[in-house]
């Protein structure tokens, strides 16, 4: 028990530490995660697992959705797009669609390495200490 309460105060600690940018990157880590795992379990005709998994990924985009600081017009194109993942990720819940997933998962990694990408530009033009 008490190993699993320093587990979970380092864990904390950790995420509590991350930078804006990459917390960002971490949910689209898992979003692509997630639904790689139900393109997996959809070949495996696990359908409930694939469903449930699609469910997480639809959960990290609508965080990343609700995120955004609606004053920066890219926040208004992410907006959008988050919307029609949300909503891409909701039929392939359905349609168990595996060609849909892998698009999708390649629009969602794509999104990930742009915000990775972002993030390293950031912390080399940033000052150290802030």
């Amino acid at each position: 028990m008490q190993y699993a309460n320093a587990y979970q105060e380092s864990k904390r600690y950790a995420i509590e530490s991350l930078s804006k940018g990459e917390v960002v990157v971490k949910l689209f880590e898992e979003a692509t995660k997630q639904l790689k795992m139900a393109i997996i379990f959809t070949e495996r005709e696990e359908n409930v697992k694939a469903f449930n998994a699609i469910g997480k990924c639809q959960k990290i985009i609508s965080s990343l959705n609700l995120s955004l600081d609606m004053q920066y017009p890219i926040s208004i194109e992410l907006n959008e797009m988050y919307g029609f993942l949300y909503t891409k990720l909701g039929e392939v819940a359905v349609s168990r669609d595996l060609q849909l997933m892998k698009d999708i998962w390649s629009l969602i990694s794509d999104l990930k390495d742009s915000f990775k990408e972002a993030e390293k530009m950031n912390k080399q033009t940033s000052p150290r200490g802030l």
